[in-house]
């Protein structure tokens, strides 16, 4: 049984949120949820729908910030990671850990803050570990919840 209930989300780093939004709007009519900030990884970011997927934006607001890297390195914008949703982040570490996996990064917030309305626990596999692609492993619970 998987430990993962599905993807979650692609998201793009991109150095111009006002630019890319504009085009995603126009191109795709995609429908884009209010702009947030994570202060401590130095990203703005919009999450939006295409047809009944997610995705999101995310553009640097400092150089030192993971997307600010990621644009550098590969020269311009493109995929940054792609979100799989998990009921428990612990549970679903444990299990990938017993078949062979790694966490790379694990990722925590400060307490009370939310993103979309939600608390979220995160992990990420390394792209090394993963075909070239960060795996964003993401356990979400409402506020109502928390």
């Amino acid at each position: 049984m998987s430990f993962v209930k599905g993807i979650e989300r692609v998201a793009l780093a991109v150095p111009n949120l006002d630019k890319a939004r504009e085009f995603f709007e126009t191109w795709f009519d995609a429908k884009f949820q209010p702009e947030e900030l994570i202060e401590d990884m130095g990203i703005r970011y919009r999450p939006f729908q295409i047809g009944k997927d997610r995705m999101e934006l995310l553009e640097p607001t400092r150089a030192d910030s993971p997307v600010a890297r990621f644009i550098e390195r590969n020269g311009g914008p493109g995929v940054h990671h792609v979100t799989f949703e998990v009921d428990d982040l612990d549970a679903a570490i444990e299990e990938l850990e017993q078949r062979g996996g790694r966490i790379a990064y694990r990722h925590t917030y400060a307490p009370g803050v939310t993103f979309e309305g939600q608390v979220w626990r995160e992990a990420f596999v390394h792209p090394k570990d993963a075909y070239g692609v960060l795996i964003h492993l993401a356990e979400k619970t409402s506020v109502s919840e928390a």
